[in-house]
C-alpha cells in the first residue's frame, strides 16, 4: 500500500477490531475524496470507539479529520478525513445501505 495516510487509517481500524474492512479508490470520478473506507463493527459503542480512535490517530499523524458524524444510538458513523471518507457500520446497517453495491464499478480492496 503506497498511501501512508490510508495505511495509518486502516491500521487504526484494525487495531480497534473493525471487521470486513475494505477500501474503494473513487479518485477518478469523485472530486471530494480519494478513498472510501468501509468497516463493520459489533455495536454502536464500537463504532464510536473507532471514530474516536481515528480522530486521535489523525491528530498524531497530521491527517486532518474534519468531522465525525454519528451519535451513541447510531448504526452508522462517518469520519470525514478530507481525502478519506470512513464509513463505520453495524452489520445490519452495512447490509441495509449497501455502499459496496453503489461503488461496484470501482476497484474494491478487501483488507481482512
Amino acid at each position: 500500500m503506497e498511501d501512508k495516510k490510508l495505511q495509518i487509517l486502516i491500521e487504526t481500524i484494525l487495531d480497534k477490531k473493525g471487521e470486513d474492512l475494505i477500501y474503494i479508490d473513487v479518485s477518478q470520478n469523485n472530486p471530494l475524496a480519494r478513498f472510501f473506507i468501509i468497516t463493520t463493527v459489533t455495536s454502536n459503542r464500537h463504532a464510536l470507539a473507532i471514530g474516536q480512535a481515528l480522530k486521535e490517530a489523525g491528530e498524531i499523524n497530521d491527517i486532518p479529520i474534519r468531522n465525525v458524524e454519528g451519535k451513541s444510538s447510531s448504526e452508522w458513523v462517518l469520519v470525514d478525513a478530507n481525502d478519506y471518507i470512513i464509513h463505520i457500520f453495524t452489520k445490519e446497517a452495512r447490509i441495509h445501505y449497501g455502499l459496496e453495491k453503489l461503488w461496484a464499478n470501482y476497484p474494491i480492496v478487501k483488507v481482512n
